[in-house]
């Protein structure tokens, strides 16, 4: 049998229990599954423009029926990922191509 003051300590601990599964941790609220929508508004684009990424797979997506998902960790890292090369880095590799070109050549 518990006591009185045993109840309440097992009462208070099943209410934290179920709060913690209530309320997602902070990874999780990271790592959230966003709509189109949410996503559209978190990289700033049409949603006609987001389709179109999923169409040609150029964005990381997950497809449940015929509903899109984008995990919010996933977008920020692929767009983390498309750093374009400047002009100096695109000579460099083309100077590297050529040099590369005409030892061969010789």
């Amino acid at each position: 049998m518990l006591s009185e003051e045993g109840i309440k300590v097992l009462a208070e601990q099943i209410t934290e229990n179920i709060k913690k599964a209530i309320a997602p941790s902070e990874s999780s609220k990271d790592d959230a599954y966003m709509s189109i929508d949410e996503t559209a508004k978190l990289i700033n684009l049409a949603k006609s423009s987001i389709y179109g990424l999923v169409h040609r797979k150029k964005i990381p997506f997950h497809k449940v029926g015929k509903k899109l998902y984008f995990s919010k960790e996933s977008i920020l890292q692929w767009i983390n990922n498309g750093k374009h090369n400047t002009k100096s880095d695109i000579e460099t590799k083309a100077d590297e191509y050529l040099m590369k070109k005409q030892l061969f050549n010789r």
